[in-house]
């Protein structure tokens, strides 16, 4: 089968890769699209190593049809057309996934849309109910907001009875924040990069939650925002992890001073058990709502489709370009 892996730091399109047996507890699935996510950039840069027993083939998320099943799975069939959430391997003409970890697609979903759908949106329903755990009422701060993982917890926060503050890299990406739900927010390079300005002004009290993929050079502005007893969702570390001196020696004193709880959190290498449970929730809760019409509906934002294995470097580059807003979708020629 063609698969895509790193090779010298770039996307490698390998045309007689090894096509993978589903373990026990498995299915094979025919990939007809798959998406780009940050962390695969990541691993193609070098800074996420593939976790012991993971394939090299780059990729944590597809969609398609279920043609071979592992021993012991029933709850899926042969035919079956699914979405399914992998530790690797999605940019590829075949893949393995747990069957615990594979959903039916809606039948009014496309394999485009449903493709980019298991990482962006397990990942936000982890942060905002499983971590977070954000209350109705509360205020709840999202960087990024106009990526895929940002739009769906806008979208899971305001679910919640909860308000949604976003911070986004333009002015167009804000308004397409506040299209699916944010209350306001703030563009990160405006009034000199003082986003937390705007922010206090729209949450005098201070963010009960602050959902962060960036780390590093928010942490002072975030320490500004956060409410008393707030939690603050860690989930990458876009900008690096290292503190700035001047911020080192106060860091843990601020954080105390607000009663805050600092929450790393990772979803590729945690057990089974744990993303079971995130694809039970979501699937039941949220997954059927995604891409419909009327109340209760959520919105999935599709950025940009490429045709073609061949096409993950470039794929790669437009997400690293950071002007995409919503998913990066990977669509296998036929």
């Amino acid at each position: 089968m063609k698969a895509v892996v790193v090779r010298n730091a770039k996307c490698e399109l390998e045309l007689e890769w090894p096509t993978p047996t589903p373990a026990k507890g498995e299915v094979l699935i025919k990939v007809f699209a798959t998406a780009i996510n940050r962390l695969d950039t990541m691993q193609r840069a070098g800074k996420s190593p593939v976790p012991p027993g993971v394939t090299e083939v780059l990729g944590l998320e597809a969609a398609g049809v279920v043609v071979a099943l592992g021993e012991g799975v029933d709850s899926l069939s042969l035919g079956d057309e699914v979405l399914a959430l992998v530790s690797g391997g999605g940019y590829a003409e075949y893949v393995s996934a747990a069957a615990e970890t594979t959903m039916r697609k809606p039948p009014h979903l496309t394999f485009e849309q449903a493709a980019s759908i298991p990482e962006a949106w397990l990942t936000a329903w982890k942060l905002v109910h499983t971590i977070g755990k954000v209350q109705a009422g509360e205020t709840v701060l999202i960087h990024a907001a106009a990526s895929g993982v940002g739009l769906a917890a806008i979208q899971l926060v305001a679910a919640a009875g909860a308000q949604p503050l976003a911070t986004v890299g333009s002015a167009d990406k804000l308004a397409l924040c506040q299209s699916v739900g944010a209350a306001g927010g703030a563009v990160r390079h405006d009034n000199g990069g003082r986003w937390a300005d705007t922010i206090k002004e729209l949450a005098p009290k201070g963010a009960d939650v602050v959902l962060d993929p960036v780390l590093s050079s928010y942490v002072e502005q975030n320490l500004e925002v956060l409410g008393l007893d707030s939690r603050w969702v860690v989930y990458s570390m876009m900008s690096g992890a290292a503190l700035a001196p001047e911020l080192a020696p106060s860091f843990l004193v601020s954080l105390f001073k607000k009663r805050v709880a600092l929450l790393p959190t990772t979803l590729r290498t945690r057990p089974l058990a744990f993303k079971q449970a995130l694809v039970r929730g979501f699937a039941a809760a949220a997954l059927p709502n995604i891409g419909r019409e009327g109340a209760g509906a959520m919105r999935h934002v599709v950025d940009t489709t490429y045709k073609g294995l061949d096409q993950a470097q470039r794929a790669h580059e437009h997400m690293e370009s950071n002007t995409n807003a919503g998913k990066i979708v990977l669509v296998l020629a036929d």
